[in-house]
């Protein structure tokens, strides 16, 4: 602030000199204004939390505050009147004056310690550019706190990816989501069975992961062959018997000269999951079945008996039952592969596992399309649960990763569910019927109070950042938890 002051005592001065009375009045009146701007300066200068320096036309220091001093840790008498190139390397005042520009919240490294948010601005004197000025808001332990945030973040996700690792090697069943009575009940008898090899027999609605039952069955089985998987429905009748079976060289035209081994000799040890069995051709019925009577089989043209050690896990969501009375499926057959029996309940029967599983899918397609979403909208959660689901977990997770793509901000909302699924949730409430209220109330008081409660264990019970990640305000939190009857830990 030095400078300042030499122009007031050259005015001092120039008084001195000059007694003449009217020029003396004048004299006295500029000095008194400019004693009054420069107090006003100062005070301005002193009272902004930004560190505040300007330039001359000859990119010499003229204002240095303390902000600035207390920032940079050099004082106003070591930089005034000194070029600014001696100080900074980084000179982003120097060119917004050069090139007549301003700067507004710039991201700025003046040197390699500091990190600063900078406003800027050249100072004009009749069209003709004097200098320039800039406030430099001071971010350095933001942004190193942010640096030690991600790191930190990186290693949690690292060790978050290990644990999973971990849990899923030591259970095999922990890819299976969802605490209802439900699927507690199908993965606690998959559970009981898995040890023992008998054939097992998945049914249920298509999407509701009998494939990831299959899987876990498996693992849990400690077999050490192969898990391999056959959708019977998708395997034309002509080509079943080689697929299953495998042929011999020459069997028929166009085989392999080599020959070829069948899906159940290459399952040997291991496990062979018949998806949609139903579907199965009714001549290879015979042939599996005769095949889990004597454990061995022939190829297609083969005349050696091939022995073989395969758990058979068959699916399906038809009724068979219903097939066999139809003759459409051996019952001799039915009660081979109906050894143990496991109901995978549809996504209608387990509404309070849909905001775990929302949760988990929101992580992980966020996760694989690299989009930041923290929040849910609740009235998402709401149609989901008013929703029936016919495509089960299949579509659940199809409609979360259609609206993670196409998500535009942190939260999930409903912009872009699908028409059909809006159009259905709002059919179902046109039509509901007066005594189906009280369940759906139960059941949305239900999932309100497991979403609140899952929330508040992620945030450490910080009800303020718990109700920020519901999309609620503080006061609702509280009555929703007084409510629900939740308290902190």
């Amino acid at each position: 602030m030095t400078s300042f002051f030499e122009n007031r005592d050259q005015l001092q001065s120039y008084l001195n000199h000059n007694q003449h009375e009217a020029v003396i009045d004048l004299f006295q009146r500029l000095l008194a204004a400019y004693d009054l701007q420069q107090a006003r300066l100062e005070a301005l200068l002193d009272t902004v939390n930004e560190a505040v320096c300007m330039i001359d036309e000859a990119d010499h220091v003229v204002v240095w505050n303390q902000r600035a001093e207390n920032l940079y840790g050099i004082h106003a008498s070591e930089i005034l009147h000194q070029p600014l190139e001696r100080f900074f390397s980084n000179l982003m005042l120097s060119r917004v004056m050069k090139e007549h520009q301003s700067v507004d919240e710039q991201y700025h490294v003046p040197c390699p310690d500091k990190h600063v948010l900078i406003n800027a601005r050249p100072v004009n004197l009749e069209q003709q550019v004097v200098g320039a000025v800039c406030c430099e808001r001071d971010i350095t332990e933001v942004v190193q706190l942010n640096q030690k945030l991600s790191k930190t973040h990186e290693e949690v996700q690292s060790l978050k990816k290990r644990i999973d690792k971990i849990v899923t090697q030591s259970d095999a069943f922990s890819a299976i989501y969802g605490h209802s009575q439900a699927i507690h009940d199908a993965i606690d008898m998959a559970r009981r069975v898995a040890p023992t090899g008998v054939p097992v027999l998945l049914r249920g609605e298509s999407g509701t992961g009998k494939e990831l039952f299959t899987r876990a069955i498996h693992e849990a089985s400690q077999l050490k062959g192969p898990f391999i998987a056959i959708n019977c429905g998708a395997i034309p009748a002509n080509l079943f018997e080689s697929e299953l079976f495998g042929y011999q060289s020459g069997a028929f035209t166009g085989a392999d000269r080599k020959g070829k081994a069948g899906l159940l000799e290459k399952a040997n040890g291991g496990t062979l999951l018949l998806d949609e069995i139903g579907d199965m051709p009714k001549d290879m019925q015979v042939k599996l079945l005769r095949m889990l009577q004597e454990k061995s089989f022939y190829r297609v043209g083969g005349s050696q008996a091939i022995q073989v050690d395969v758990r058979i896990i068959a699916a399906t969501h038809q009724d068979l039952e219903e097939m066999i009375d139809r003759g459409d499926f051996r019952e001799d057959l039915y009660y081979r592969l109906n050894v143990v029996a496991i109901l995978l309940p549809s996504l209608r029967e387990r509404l309070d596992d849909i905001p775990e599983l929302v949760q988990r899918g929101l992580h992980y397609y966020s996760t694989l399309h690299e989009k930041q979403i923290s929040k849910i909208d609740p009235a998402l959660i709401t149609t989901f649960i008013q929703y029936r689901w016919p495509g089960n977990i299949r579509e659940l997770l199809n409609v979360l990763e259609r609206l993670v793509i196409l998500a535009d901000s942190d939260t999930l909302g409903m912009e872009n569910l699908p028409h059909n699924l809006l159009h259905s949730v709002l059919s179902t409430e046109q039509s509901v019927q007066f005594s189906k209220e009280d369940r759906l109330s139960t059941v949305t008081t239900t999932v309100e109070r497991d979403v609140i409660a899952r929330v508040l264990e992620e945030v450490h019970y910080n009800k303020a950042s718990a109700a920020k990640q519901l999309g609620i305000p503080r006061s609702t939190l509280y009555y929703k938890m007084e409510r629900l009857g939740l308290r902190c830990q």
